[in-house]
């Protein structure tokens, strides 16, 4: 089928047949409506109509946006995006593209591709009454051309950025490295940011200018905010208490990797911490142990779903059946990586995480949150890429596994974190959330209002 698709589509482009490409697209456009989303869209009804590209990435981002009584938002996925420009490729690598020698045959393909895309947009443009165009990152082929026609045609290219959240020296030189040497100059309208820090990188890699760039905050903290303060303000019902271990993989990269890093030959970091193993299983049977002792309290384990489908989950799953207490019999424990997260964490009782965006989130729900430091991990080198180093202070610190059990009963005794700390926290979200008063729709309307006007 897909083969077929692809040769009719080949058909297509060749004889230059862009009414029936422009179906095929429209086909697959869906717009957002009350978190949902339905195949025929509306009229604008003189709303801003934002096309986004490569919906499934933006996270629960669209939904809010289309909340705003100003705003419209339709959805393309990637795989239409994908199927459009395959015919002009040999593979659907960005980075082979964007640097491709002057005049070489990856140049030609890249152009061609290019005045395909305007012409096909400059049609599509006349049927489907579009605002601006909006994408979540700058690595996807499958947008480029798009999104770069678009902006020339006078359809402005927003750039709702995501990955906002270089909280280490590695992560920020890594991205800075990444974004400098391979993806030139920003070719849209403007880009939106969660941080500073994150605006900063951006500007500093000669990416974006000043000018082109906001911080904003993200969307999807305006929900969370007000379910803290709804949280805040209702009757606490007589429920069961929960844990919630926000998982990471046992070859997360933070304990050393297996091949170099683009900025950093640092022996440490190609190289495997030696206690990686001991740290992963202490923690997982102080979790299991915990569960036994504690069957009044749900334990809940929630990774992300590409985890479980990883090969590392396999050491956590050996881990479980080699554990002294038979998983299938504790009723209190289970895995759960379709977790509604905001809500279950601010219902929640007590919290583990590690190096994770959760332990803003937490911090800001006035959560007592356990971080495991196991093997004295504080103090080696690894722990320089550890996100949270200079803010441990506002969390609780496991430095064995008895000591994150005796934590683990205090948290639950004493539940309620200092005024002095809880003050820091709201700092240390500002940070990387840019507010604490869950007004980024309202910005980010006024913001895109702005550019497309």
């Amino acid at each position: 089928m897909k083969a077929l698709l692809s040769k009719l589509i080949n058909f297509l482009i060749l004889k230059e047949q862009y009414m029936l490409l422009i179906l095929f697209i429209l086909v697959h456009i869906k717009e957002k409506n009350n978190g949902r989303e339905k195949r025929f869209f509306s009229s604008p009804l003189n709303k801003i109509t934002i096309l986004a590209l490569d919906s499934n990435r933006y996270r629960g981002d669209l939904d809010i946006l289309s909340s705003h009584a100003g705003i419209r938002v339709l959805t393309l996925s990637q795989r239409p995006l994908g199927w459009l420009i395959k015919p002009f490729y040999n593979e659907l690598n960005i980075l082979r593209y964007v640097n491709a020698e002057r005049n070489s045959d990856d140049a030609n393909s890249h152009k061609k591709a290019y005045n395909f895309m305007r012409e096909f947009l400059r049609r599509f443009y006349k049927h489907v009454s579009v605002d601006c165009v909006t994408t979540v990152n700058y690595r996807y082929l499958e947008d480029f051309n798009w999104t770069k026609a678009s902006d020339r045609l006078g359809v402005p290219f927003i750039m709702l950025y995501r990955e906002c959240l270089l909280a280490s020296d590695i992560m920020y030189d890594k991205t800075l490295y990444r974004t400098k040497q391979y993806f030139g100059k920003f070719l849209g309208s403007h880009i939106i940011v969660h941080n500073d820090i994150c605006k900063q990188m951006l500007v500093d890699s000669g990416y974006v200018s000043y000018k082109k760039i906001s911080t904003i905050g993200a969307l999807r903290m305006d929900i969370f905010l007000k379910l803290i303060r709804d949280n805040k303000n209702k009757e606490r019902r007589t429920s069961k208490k929960t844990f919630i271990f926000f998982y990471f993989s046992h070859d997360n990269p933070l304990f050393g990797r297996e091949k170099k890093s683009l900025v950093d030959k640092s022996e440490y970091r190609t190289k495997i911490w030696n206690n990686r193993d001991k740290f992963f299983i202490d923690l997982h049977n102080a979790i299991i142990e915990l569960a036994v002792e504690h069957p009044e309290i749900n334990f809940i384990i929630k990774p992300k779903k590409e985890m479980i489908e990883n090969k590392s989950w396999n050491f956590y799953e050996n881990i479980v059946k080699g554990s002294r207490a038979n998983i299938k019999n504790i009723s209190n424990y289970k895995v759960d990586c379709n977790l509604n997260i905001s809500k279950n964490l601010v219902d929640s009782s007590s919290v583990c995480a590690f190096q994770s965006s959760v332990m803003v989130e937490a911090a800001i729900a006035n959560k007592r949150v356990i971080v495991p430091m196991f093997y004295d991990f504080s103090s080696t080198p690894y722990f320089n890429d550890f996100f949270w180093k200079d803010d441990l202070d506002l969390f609780d610190v496991a430095t064995s596994k008895s000591e994150f059990k005796r934590l683990f009963r205090d948290v639950l005794n004493n539940p309620v974190v200092s005024e002095n700390i809880q003050r820091e926290r709201v700092i240390f979200f500002d940070k990387w959330f840019n507010s604490t008063r869950g007004d980024s729709l309202d910005k980010y309307y006024n913001k895109i209002k702005s550019i497309v006007q």
